[in-house]
């Protein structure tokens, strides 16, 4: 009797203790489930979509275009073309970043090849490039260093320590090999959607500090 009065008692128990547990793993569940947060796309509308299928269609008839006019004279159409050209300097930069002066003696002028971007393109989007990319993508400048005959200024004396590649030439007044910079081709770059406000700011830059350059070193 006192084993059959204590039942009922007994089941609420685990009843309740069950219940707690249900709630205790629905609420894990609950936590483990929970969904992660929507981050909503814009749709192009279809106008836009119609603008984007025009300018691709375009672009590759450009493309044909350019294809056709610069293949017919050469075996490799370039993406970023560039222009070869022998150009006498007054000075240039050495590795350290030292501007020296150039050899010359009156009408003797040392003249060093370089490989300009094409006007046209010069930090312009690259060609032939996926329409997904081509915003991303800019025809850029680069540069190497070629050996000269050259002099440091009295603003720039010679270092105490010589660079590599540097020869001093006896008796020439002063004079020495050594390497400068000059421009070595232009150079298709892709750049991410993050980057492109900070790489745009660093062109300009760039660019800015490229003419104060050559601006010194033809004065």
């Amino acid at each position: 009797m006192r084993m059959a009065s204590a039942l009922p008692t007994l089941l609420a128990v685990l009843c309740g203790a069950v219940a707690g547990a249900g709630e205790l793993v629905g609420n894990v569940s609950r936590v483990r489930r929970s969904p992660q947060p929507y981050h909503s796309h814009r749709v192009m509308t279809d106008e836009e979509i119609d603008a984007t299928a025009a300018w691709k269609r375009s672009h590759w008839r450009e493309m044909q275009s350019v294809l056709r006019t610069e293949g017919s004279k050469k075996d490799v159409v370039e993406c970023c073309p560039s222009i070869g050209e022998m150009v006498a300097k007054k000075g240039g930069r050495t590795f350290s970043g030292l501007y020296v002066e150039l050899y010359e003696d009156g009408e003797n002028k040392q003249r060093l090849y370089e490989l300009s971007c094409a006007p046209e393109v010069v930090d312009k989007p690259c060609r032939f490039v996926d329409a997904r990319l081509y915003n991303q993508s800019r025809c850029v400048q680069i540069y190497s260093y070629s050996y000269a005959l050259v002099r440091y200024t009295a603003a720039t004396e010679m270092p105490h320590q010589k660079t590599k590649g540097h020869i001093s030439v006896p008796g020439s007044g002063g004079w020495s090999m050594d390497y400068v910079k000059v421009r070595a081709g232009c150079e298709c770059q892709i750049t991410s959607k993050r980057n492109r406000a900070h790489k745009k700011r660093e062109r300009h830059r760039q660019r800015r500090k490229n003419r104060k350059l050559e601006e010194e070193e033809e004065t």
